[in-house]
C-alpha cells in the first residue's frame, strides 16, 4: 500500500496486529483479479501487499511493463473500494487507499519459488513479532518498552513469552496470520451428470481458491505441477523499464492515465454520447485532489477518460523511481475516481469497477501542445450547429492547476511574514503562448 498502511489502519481502527476482515478484504480483491486477467496463475498476500505470477509465456500487453503495472493496480485499487462495504458494512471508507507496485522477471521455476518462500518466510517472521509486541502493548506496555523487551530475541524466545506471558500457542493463531494467503486455480472434481446405472459422472474444473498453506516446502508444488509450468518461451524480458530504473535528472515527466474499456465501462453506466458532462466533472474533480496530495504535480490536462499531469521538472517524488510514480499514481486516481463517484452520481450506482491504464513520459523540455483541427463546417452544414457554442470543457478539455488566491501577513515574534494561499482551479481554456505568459509561475515553480 503506497500511503502508509500504518496511518491508514490507524484511521479505519484496524485490530493488531492482524485485522481478519481487513485481510480478507485484500484477499477478496486477489480473487477478483484471477478473475480479470486469466494470465496470472498464483498470486500470495500478506498485510498490505499481494504478489502476482503471470504464467511465463503471458503475451498480456505485448509485455509493456507500463501497461501490465498501471492496470493490475488500477484493477486492485478499484476492487478494494468497491468491496469495502462487504467487509466493513458498518465502518466508513475515510481516505483513499491507493498502492505502488512493480514488474519483476524471474528466469526460471526455481527462482520463482524461492520469491514466493522469501515472502512467506517474511510473513512468518513480521507476524510473530507483531503478535508479541502488541499484546505487551495492550499488557500496559509503552510501544518502546515492548520493542525493548524484544530486542535480540529469536523465533523461539517469542514462542515462550507467548505461551508463558499470554498462555497462546503461536501454532493455534489463524493460518492467514502465520502463513499468509494463496490464490490460485485449484482443479476440483464435480458432478455433471449421472449415467444409466445411476453411477455420477464427474468432470475436473478450475475454480479460484484461497488458502493459507505453506509454500517453502515442495509439497504443494508437488501437489499442483500445473500451476507454475516451465514453457519454452522465447521471451526473457518484460518491455521497456527495469525495477530500479530512475528517471534522468532535469526532465519533465509527464503521467498521462486511460481509462482502460472505457466504452463498455460507459455504455454499462449509461454516459452521455459525445459528452458526458458529469463524467467530465468527475474527472476534474479526481484531477485536482492529485494536485493536493501530490505538490510535485505542476498541472494537469483532461479530456474524455484521460488525464495528463505533469510533474515540476526537479521532482524527487519516489527517488524518481519510474514503476513507483506511475504505479501510485494511477492507483491514486482510481481510487478518487471511486469514493467521488457518489458525489456526482447520486442517484446512480458504480456497478462495475473502473480502471485506467497509464505510461509515464518524460521530456527534456518544454514543449506546449496543439488541439487537432476543428470539423467546424461539417458540423454546420449537416447539423446547423456551431461549434464554437458548445460549452468550452467539450471542446478545449479541462486544465487543472494552483492559483494563487490570497496574500496576507502574519506576526511572527517581532517579525512580520508574508504568506500566500494557492488553491487548485479548474479551467477550460486555450493552452495558446497567452496562457502561458500569463502564468509563467505553473512551469517554473
Amino acid at each position: 500500500m503506497a500511503n502508509s498502511e500504518y496511518e491508514f489502519s490507524k484511521i479505519h481502527t484496524f485490530e493488531k496486529p492482524n485485522d481478519e476482515s481487513a485481510l480478507r478484504l485484500m484477499n477478496a480483491c486477489a480473487t477478483s483479479m484471477l478473475e480479470k486477467f486469466p494470465d496470472i496463475v498464483f498470486a500470495y498476500g500478506v498485510s498490505d501487499e499481494y504478489s502476482f505470477v503471470f504464467r511465463e509465456e503471458t503475451e498480456f500487453y505485448q509485455r509493456r511493463e507500463s501497461k501490465i503495472l498501471s492496470l493490475c493496480v488500477s484493477y486492485f485499487t478499484s476492487m478494494y473500494v468497491m468491496k469495502w462495504k462487504d467487509f466493513f458494512p458498518n465502518k466508513e471508507l475515510k481516505e483513499p487507499p491507493y498502492f505502488d507496485g512493480r514488474v519483476v522477471c524471474y528466469p526460471n521455476l526455481k527462482t520463482i519459488r524461492d520469491y514466493l518462500a522469501w515472502r512467506q518466510v517474511d510473513c512468518h517472521i513480521n507476524n510473530q513479532y507483531n503478535t508479541c509486541f502488541w499484546l505487551l502493548v495492550k499488557s500496559g506496555k509503552t510501544e518502546k518498552e515492548a520493542q525493548q523487551a524484544l530486542k535480540g530475541t529469536f523465533s523461539k524466545d517469542k514462542n515462550e513469552l507467548l505461551l508463558q506471558q499470554f498462555q497462546i500457542n503461536y501454532d493455534d493463531e489463524l493460518a492467514m496470520f502465520r502463513k499468509g494467503s494463496c490464490v490460485y486455480r485449484d482443479k476440483v472434481e464435480t458432478k455433471v451428470k449421472t449415467d444409466r446405472s445411476g453411477n455420477p459422472i464427474k468432470r475436473t474444473r478450475l475454480v479460484i481458491t484461497v488458502a493459507n498453506v505453506d509454500i517453502i516446502g515442495p509439497e504443494f508444488w508437488e501437489k499442483h505441477q500445473y500451476i507454475l509450468r516451465e514453457e519454452k518461451c522465447r521471451y526473457e524480458y518484460v518491455k521497456k523499464f527495469d525495477i530500479n530504473h530512475r528517471i534522468p535528472p532535469c526532465n519533465w515527466t509527464v503521467v498521462s492515465i486511460n481509462a482502460n474499456q472505457f466504452e463498455q465501462f460507459s455504455l454499462t453506466h449509461s454516459f452521455d454520447k459525445p459528452n458526458d458532462e458529469t463524467a467530465l466533472r468527475l474527472m476534474n474533480a479526481s484531477a485536482s485532489l492529485m494536485l493536493e496530495l501530490f505538490p510535485d504535480i505542476v498541472f494537469g490536462y483532461g479530456f474524455s477518460n484521460e488525464y495528463s499531469f505533469v510533474f515540476q521538472e526537479k521532482t524527487e517524488l519516489y527517488q524518481r523511481q519510474e514503476s513507483l510514480i506511475l504505479s501510485s499514481c494511477t492507483s491514486c486516481f482510481t481510487s478518487f475516481y471511486m469514493m467521488k463517484w457518489k458525489d456526482f452520481f447520486p442517484n446512480k450506482d458504480l456497478v462495475e469497477p473502473p480502471h485506467f491504464e497509464a505510461e509515464l513520459l518524460c521530456y527534456p523540455k518544454q514543449k506546449i501542445g496543439t488541439l487537432s483541427k476543428d470539423k467546424n463546417e461539417l458540423l454546420f452544414q449537416q447539423f446547423q450547429l456551431n461549434y464554437n457554442n458548445e460549452p468550452a470543457m467539450f471542446r478545449k478539455g479541462s486544465c487543472t492547476y494552483r492559483q494563487k488566491v490570497e496574500e496576507y501577513v502574519e506576526v511572527e515574534g517581532s517579525e512580520n511574514i508574508t504568506r500566500e494561499r494557492w488553491d487548485v482551479i479548474v479551467e477550460h481554456v486555450d493552452l495558446g503562448m497567452e496562457f502561458w505568459r500569463k502564468r509563467p509561475y505553473i512551469l517554473s515553480r
